[in-house]
């Protein structure tokens, strides 16, 4: 009789974990300075990753942290119930897909180019005579494949900003797609010098607002407590602080 009750509690108990959501989540985003990074010691920091903290605290939730390529994070998001998102682009493909908890942020995206680049280009559709690079898994590449670019003719992906810069001074791009509110911090972490790019288009059709989003099997009530939480976060100040914490401009979200 003590074995049937010591069994019974046991399945309790591991249905009951299966059944709690905020045992597992885990907020997932690419090394992105400064909103998501691993720093010199091991940890993983950044703006979004304070605020992730502050509204897992005020939602009463429980969260672990990883930084991995786009295109895997996106891969686990994609796949996994217990994955948040911490910066994801919404654009109109995705709307529909993912369970968006709130705005964290803002992208502003431009084609950048050496300054040393002596061509004539005004617009996105003029720059499908040049190669231009991006992530992998990022929204800029669908973006682009949707304005017409290909592999192995104008489009060319990469796993990690890094390699989008050093192609670039290597001469093997002629633009980078990218979001410059994070252009100083990336060329000076990739070796060099904003003063040596230049931002020739500004993609004003570029979705521009990030988010924290879930998959739609994410439980539906750890969904409402990180919503409120998120907006409640935004009401007290602290992200305001968070924002002035790591020198980010504020925005209206």
């Amino acid at each position: 009789m003590i074995k049937v009750l010591h069994f019974i509690a046991t399945v309790f108990v591991i249905v009951n974990c299966f059944k709690n959501p905020a045992l597992a989540l885990t907020f997932v985003a690419e090394d992105l300075p400064p909103y998501h990074y691993t720093n010199e010691q091991g940890e993983i920091v950044g703006a979004l990753v304070d605020l992730s903290k502050a509204v897992l605290d005020k939602a009463k939730l429980d969260g672990t942290f990883e930084i991995m390529p786009m295109a895997r994070a996106y891969h686990r998001f994609e796949t996994h119930s217990d994955i948040i998102m911490m910066s994801l682009l919404k654009n109109p493909k995705r709307s529909e897909l993912f369970d968006w908890i709130g705005a964290v942020y803002f992208a502003d995206a431009y084609l950048i180019s050496l300054n040393t680049f002596k061509g004539k280009v005004g617009n996105l559709e003029q720059a499908k005579e040049y190669r231009v690079g991006t992530i992998n898994g990022y929204s800029s590449e669908q973006y682009l494949r949707d304005a017409g670019f290909s592999d192995n003719e104008n489009l060319v992906l990469v796993s990690h900003y890094t390699q989008l810069w050093q192609m670039l001074f290597k001469q093997r791009l002629d633009f980078v797609l990218t979001n410059t509110l994070t252009l100083k911090n990336e060329l000076k972490l990739a070796g060099f010098d904003v003063s040596q790019v230049k931002k020739q288009v500004h993609l004003n059709d570029y979705p521009a607002t990030l988010y924290f989003a879930a998959n739609k099997k994410l439980d539906k009530q750890t969904s409402l407590k990180l919503k409120h939480a998120l907006q409640t976060v935004k009401e007290t100040g602290e992200y305001q602080e968070i924002l002035a914490k790591w020198q980010l401009p504020m925005n209206s979200l």
